[in-house]
């Protein structure tokens, strides 16, 4: 019941209002306008999809450039880091066969510095492990690695010295 008063009254306020006439062809005016928005909308689909295929061909073709830089990088510093850890195990190897007490002193002290630095350059190279394209560390291990050399020259300077003093206690 409510609902058939609702239409009659519904229908007083339309005959009540003075619609303007609509035009002869205005469907075909509504179609127009609906066709150039859809246009409009597709051209703005397009330009997107193109922008973003060129924005991925433009990363893509930068990422092997980017990659293959960092892995020239990593090989340099591992040819590096291999040629200085050769040097230092040769360097140990050579005074662990001195069999005088008192480089057996000098070498025990040496050691824990070396022992150090060893566990100084297994904490950068865990970092650089987990981040490896920061460069600072691989500086850092480097230094590290040239730190270790200079000390074992400290440690065969420090050897020779003492060979000499000891050869000329023995002439004297």
């Amino acid at each position: 019941m409510i609902a058939a008063e609702l239409k009659t009254q519904f229908r007083r306020w339309e005959q009540r209002q003075q619609a303007p006439p609509l035009a002869s062809d205005h469907v075909a005016e509504f179609y127009l306008r609906l066709h150039k928005r859809k246009q409009k909308k597709a051209q703005k689909r397009i330009f997107q999809w193109a922008a973003v295929a060129l924005l991925g061909l433009g990363l893509g073709g930068a990422l092997p450039f980017s990659q293959q830089q960092v892995s020239t990088e990593i090989v340099q510093f591992q040819k590096a880091e291999f040629h200085l850890m050769q040097m230092i195990d040769d360097q140990l190897n050579a005074f662990e066969t001195h069999s005088n007490s008192e480089y057996k002193t000098i070498l025990d002290r040496s050691k824990i510095q070396f022992q150090r630095l060893q566990a100084d350059y297994q904490l950068l190279y865990q970092q650089w492990e987990t981040n490896p394209s920061q460069p600072q560390l691989i500086q850092a291990l480097i230094a590290n690695l040239n730190t270790q050399i200079n000390l074992l020259t400290e440690i065969n300077t420090t050897l020779k010295t003492v060979k000499e003093k000891t050869d000329e206690n023995l002439q004297i």
